[in-house]
């Protein structure tokens, strides 16, 4: 059996982009594009951790060689960034307009399963106490606004948009950016074979029209964020793409990790700067702040 390269989107919080290799009953994923956590079937039903494989180093740890096709596929793989699998994706819907407000879930085509889902949004892990929005440390007057609260404001204003009674649809993207409306959960009538146009669903992972200033900036400081992560979308418009790039350049450290799986680069001289900054901050003992740890 050939074996199959492709990447999908971790969801619910958003974290990053997973690129994996299937070879046979084994397969192999990665998040930076060099450490290859290797997995297989132990013949009574269970997938277990069977090795690590490193870039330039091979096998490192494990019982890996008992699945040489997946080796092989590893060795012999194409470039980097595989391409996204996950075409069908479950969106939370705004309460108002029944439209696409912020992604939940992705799944590709040939693995769709409707099923049970969380209607409730997540932006960042629960161990996660680093996201400062910008717009709300102005609109603070003391030192009392800590950065957990900002996380919460986030997933507040988001959900809330949803209440009550969330609503969520899995929707069949085409090739054009629109999407057929599949099964969902609490849907009107008539919602489900609707199609919705490109420019009804989001850019990124969550809608950025909203109400006042003060919310859409907070939408747009959690973009930035995760830039260096969303950079691994293969499919954002140059305007964004641009944009994302100028706040991702900030993010050195979380940049270098994953700069082997952007399906694009506009600027350059400004990603090679910024993996500079981020070799130089790294021997320097700075902190990580890993976002997924």
């Amino acid at each position: 059996m050939a074996a199959r390269y492709f990447a999908l989107r971790r969801l619910n919080p958003y974290r990053g982009v997973v690129q994996f290799v299937e070879a046979g009953d084994a397969d192999a994923r990665s998040l930076d594009g060099v450490t290859w956590h290797l997995r297989a079937d132990d013949g009574q039903g269970w997938v277990r951790p069977v090795g690590v494989w490193v870039e330039g180093e091979g096998l490192k740890a494990g019982v890996g060689h008992r699945y040489p096709e997946l080796l092989a596929a590893l060795e012999q793989r194409p470039a980097l960034p595989f391409p996204l699998a996950d075409s069908v994706e479950l969106w939370l819907l705004d309460k108002e307009a029944g439209r696409p407000l912020a992604l939940l879930d992705t799944q590709p085509p040939d693995r769709h399963r409707h099923g049970l889902a969380e209607l409730h949004w997540i932006p960042f892990a629960l161990t996660y106490r680093g996201f400062r929005s910008t717009a709300l440390a102005e609109r603070a007057t003391d030192d009392s606004v800590h950065a957990p609260r900002h996380r919460d404001f986030l997933e507040r204003q988001v959900n809330g948009c949803a209440r009550p009674y969330a609503a969520a649809q899995w929707f069949r993207r085409r090739p054009d950016g629109s999407g057929e409306g599949l099964t969902g959960y609490r849907l009107a009538k008539g919602w489900q074979g609707r199609i919705l146009a490109k420019a009804e669903f989001p850019e990124l992972l969550v809608s950025e029209n909203w109400n006042s200033r003060l919310e859409k900036s907070v939408i747009r400081d959690y973009h930035a964020w995760l830039s260096p992560f969303l950079l691994c979308w293969p499919s954002l418009s140059d305007g964004t793409r641009a944009g994302l790039e100028a706040m991702a350049w900030q993010r050195p450290r979380w940049l270098a990790q994953v700069y082997r799986l952007l399906p694009k680069v506009i600027d350059q001289t400004g990603l090679n700067a910024a993996l500079v900054a981020a070799r130089l901050d790294q021997a320097a003992g700075g902190a990580d702040n890993e976002l997924f740890g």
